[in-house]
């Protein structure tokens, strides 16, 4: 081996390295991020909170992180990518339309229980206040990854229209309106125990697949 080819093979790996550095201090930061978010809200939550969890000073911090509200949209992202993953899962199957959007709301449920406060993250990442402190980059990142979700609807609604169980409809159209409608109902269980309990007294899985019905019902050919 030449001394030249030795620098080379040297400086490569100390540049591997210090990216699995970053990577993972990154991680660390968002883990620590998320464990105050979760505690304490997102309002109450400081920086130096998250420095202090993660046992960095706060100007690291910002070396990987602009805000708290970027922070805040990385882990909602993060979220997501989670989610996405879930439901290409059931997308693969072989099934006619509504059965795959059963085995979706499904997925999107579980994935709802397991990881409640994520969807805290998601509904309140979308105000204008967090997002006009986030950088164009990861806010793109973020609304790529949820359009990849929507995709996903909308693809089962095209394979029900292809197979002759649907109706003809413009399949985007259809897919925001039920994930604004599931969302919809989660968030309105998750943010108001009143309505929850006193008013509706429904358990949410029940309201969420009776919701699809409907949904279904109107897309369906009689």
């Amino acid at each position: 081996m030449t001394y030249s080819h030795f620098m080379n093979e040297s400086q490569t790996l100390k540049a591997e390295r210090k990216i699995k550095e970053k990577t993972a201090r990154r991680d660390a930061i968002l883990k620590a991020a998320k464990d105050a978010f979760f505690k304490n809200g997102f309002m109450e939550t400081t920086v130096e909170d998250i420095a202090d969890s993660c046992g960095l000073a706060k100007g690291t911090i910002y070396l990987y992180f602009k805000s708290k509200e970027e922070i805040y949209v990385s882990l909602m992202t993060k979220g997501l990518e989670l989610l996405k993953k879930e439901m290409l899962k059931a997308a693969s199957a072989e099934y006619d339309g509504d059965k795959i959007l059963y085995q979706l709301l499904a997925i999107y449920y579980k994935f709802y229980l397991k990881n409640r406060k994520y969807f805290r993250i998601i509904f309140l990442s979308s105000h204008p206040d967090v997002r006009r402190r986030v950088s164009g980059e990861l806010l793109k990142s973020s609304v790529e990854t949820a359009n990849d979700c929507l995709g996903i609807l909308n693809d089962a609604i095209k394979r029900g229209i292809k197979s002759g169980s649907f109706k003809q409809t413009d399949p985007w159209q259809a897919a925001n309106i039920l994930w604004a409608m599931v969302n919809g109902l989660i968030m309105k269980y998750e943010t108001d125990p009143i309505y929850r309990e006193e008013i509706v007294g429904i358990k949410l899985e029940k309201i969420l697949i009776e919701s699809l019905n409907l949904f279904l019902d109107g897309l369906r050919i009689k």
